[in-house]
């Protein structure tokens, strides 16, 4: 009985992440446009990786207000939290935070989360700073709220670090994805920054981190962004590419090659694998129209607006297929439930850039 639910568990996964025009697109949390129309009351003005716990419990990371765009670049507003997204009695769904984001007294954003059994792993970062300070957030959520034990940080030491996606190998090791690392080396010159860190937790019981640059910064393209692991393979999107990085046997990294290039317009945000090397991923019109300039000089601005989920296969390098957002949405990561408190097979989508809110796709 066993084996028949869970070929038909997989099944439905088949239909819809594997066939994204098949699938119905709702919103468990409204973000700043509701109804098509403006909604200043929001708790989730953005939203990023999302993560399940063995319990089934979801947790994502966001903040209470919308990112704005400066001369530099993204100006993060308000402040940043690590997430539980609940169900409410009228079968409606509430962010309820569980850390707030800071950094030596500052808040910090937060830019990427995973889950390694019960426990969570965030990063933090002020971005705000030319040389920014980050942390490394751990929760325990097999401990009650108030337990002394349940919430600690450590800070990244690792220069120029700008962390994002964090992609998890069979031993629990941390691959963090710097968004930082090409501006860093090419602008400023800062010597041997990593496109992506690789963090081993060395001391569990006291939260003892070790950081090694994992990739360096000119293999890992523009804009390193939310790294996935199957296997010894390592996927990582940067700016409009998605590169295929071996994990070698020794542990280290080996050369990357092209999985998939899209238009040189648009970007892609954390990667998910499927079933079947298949590889989904938000793909958006590219923002930051000064840095594709800086990057790819006379390419002609995007003609069509982009915010989709776009499916790859990743034996082939080919485009399978595609599901559209809404216009004022910019899906920024995918996580597909594993059956508790969502449908098996369907996906959480997050929205940093755009509207904000939380997403459900599924048939």
């Amino acid at each position: 009985m066993k084996l028949v639910t869970r070929t038909r568990q997989l099944l439905m996964l088949g239909m819809c992440a594997l066939a994204l025009q098949g699938c119905r697109i709702d919103t468990l949390i409204s973000g700043t446009v509701m109804n098509n129309a403006p909604n200043p009351n929001t708790t989730l003005a953005w939203s990023e990786g999302g993560a399940f716990t063995p319990d089934g419990k979801l947790y994502v990371i966001g903040g209470d207000q919308a990112f704005t765009y400066g001369p530099t670049g993204v100006i993060v507003n308000g402040k940043s939290f690590i997430y539980e997204v609940r169900k409410n009695a009228n079968g409606s769904y509430s962010n309820v935070p569980v850390v707030e984001g800071n950094v030596g007294g500052r808040s910090c954003y937060f830019g990427g989360l995973a889950a390694v059994r019960e426990m969570l792993y965030g990063t933090c970062t002020n971005i705000s700073e030319l040389m920014p300070a980050s942390v490394l957030y751990r929760v325990d959520t097999s401990k009650p709220a108030g337990d002394p034990r349940r919430i600690t940080s450590t800070p990244l030491m690792t220069p120029a670090f700008q962390p994002n996606g964090i992609a998890v190998d069979w031993q629990g090791n941390l691959y963090i994805a710097n968004s930082a690392a090409f501006i860093a080396t090419m602008v400023y010159g800062v010597p041997n920054v990593p496109a992506i860190v690789k963090v081993k937790i060395a001391d569990p019981a006291a939260f003892r981190v070790t950081e090694t640059g994992w990739l360096p910064a000119l293999l890992g393209g523009f804009a390193p962004n939310g790294a996935a692991i199957v296997g010894n393979q390592l996927y990582l999107p940067s700016m409009n590419v998605i590169y295929r990085i071996p994990i070698l046997l020794n542990g280290s990294a080996g050369m990357p090659t092209v999985a998939y290039r899209t238009a040189k317009t648009n970007l892609f945000d954390a990667v998910t694998v499927l079933p079947g090397n298949k590889i989904a991923v938000p793909e958006i019109t590219n923002p930051d129209t000064n840095f594709v300039q800086s990057v790819y000089p006379g390419t002609p601005p995007a003609s069509t607006l982009t915010t989709q989920l776009t499916l790859i296969d990743a034996s082939t390098g080919q485009f399978v297929d595609k599901a559209a957002f809404p216009s004022h949405a910019r899906p920024s990561s995918i996580t597909v439930s594993q059956g508790a408190m969502f449908p098996y097979g369907s996906a959480i989508v997050t929205d940093a850039i755009g509207s904000g809110g939380l997403y459900l796709v599924q048939k």
